[in-house]
């Protein structure tokens, strides 16, 4: 059989030659279903990442109002006991204070514990603070501390 050398293959028509370039075109660059996808997943992490962010700084904020409390709460111990058992009176106070521009209600109850118990063992003075704020105007917190003074 005898093969003609000088017949060139045949080259692909052209309209094919534009369908192959046409899908490596596609391969190559980014389809905008592709980037309208990422600006979702990227919408969505941000938002995520706000939300964790926001509840995180109010807790921060809700513990240094609860520490303030205790402060507030400690120092009116000390001063009842550097005012002596003796000239300490039964009864209950209320005080308006200010920190940082909070303001906070510090309301003191002392009243005398009655004959002694295992859980008193000797006959003293029973002080409770309670120590009142609220949050934004709306959020009403409040935090109790109890503690016995002795002779």
């Amino acid at each position: 059989m005898h093969v003609n050398s000088s017949k060139r293959p045949e080259k692909p028509s052209k309209l094919i030659r534009v369908s192959i370039a046409a899908k490596h075109a596609r391969r190559r660059g980014t389809s905008i279903t592709e980037v309208m996808l990422a600006a979702l997943v990227l919408v969505i992490a941000i938002l995520g990442i706000s939300s964790a962010y926001v509840s995180g700084r109010r807790f921060v904020v809700s513990q240094q109002h609860y520490q303030i409390a205790t402060q507030l709460a400690s120092q009116k111990f000390e001063d009842l006991k550097t005012l002596g058992y003796n000239n300490i009176v039964e009864g209950e106070e209320d005080e308006e204070l200010s920190v940082n521009g909070q303001s906070y209600q510090r309301r003191t109850q002392i009243e005398m514990t009655a004959e002694p118990s295992a859980e008193v063992p000797r006959p003293c003075m029973k002080a409770t603070v309670t120590i009142e704020w609220s949050l934004d105007g709306a959020e009403h917190r409040q935090a109790n501390l109890v503690t016995y003074i002795g002779r």
